[in-house]
């Protein structure tokens, strides 16, 4: 298995692996390619090349474009687990009205609200942001100093 630090300097050097093997077809390893210049203003956008209408999508497969998309989302998520002391914990998808939990950002916006049938009088909202949630969590979940969370937060607009 590779470590966190091998991949990062594959990335530095620009190229980031993937390998699929799917039931009916051989393994297939793809390189995609992507700058990782901290000068460069454009940086961990793909190379001038491809921007100047040379590009031509690596999957023509729009379910092999999302199982690569989730294995980059899974090993980024892994790796800052085990090298930045993180542990995964769900995160709600509605929050209630009482609980504070949902930010009023902007003062603007108001939250998608609903009431569940089997709940009458319990007002339910998608949160805007998790902020506050995760700060409860680190406290509810008893996470020490030196430790923290990580979770996939996901709302309505």
């Amino acid at each position: 298995e590779r470590s966190f630090m091998h991949e990062r300097d594959a990335a530095i050097n620009n190229t980031i692996q993937y390998s699929h093997r799917s039931k009916h077809h051989a393994t297939t390893t793809i390189n995609m390619a992507c700058t990782l210049n901290r000068d460069d203003p454009l940086g961990g956008l793909p190379p001038k090349h491809c921007l100047n209408g040379g590009y031509k999508p690596v999957f023509t497969n729009r379910l092999q474009l999302e199982e690569a998309l989730s294995f980059c989302k899974t090993t980024l998520e892994n790796n800052l687990k085990e090298n930045v002391n993180l542990v995964r914990v769900s995160a709600p998808l509605f929050v209630t009205r009482a609980s504070g939990f949902n930010d009023n950002l902007n003062g603007v916006e108001r939250p998608a609200t609903f009431e569940p049938r089997d709940f009458p009088g319990t007002h339910l909202e998608v949160p805007f942001s998790l902020a506050k949630w995760k700060r409860w969590a680190l406290h509810y979940y008893g996470v020490e100093a030196g430790k923290g969370i990580v979770t996939d937060f996901r709302g309505l607009k």
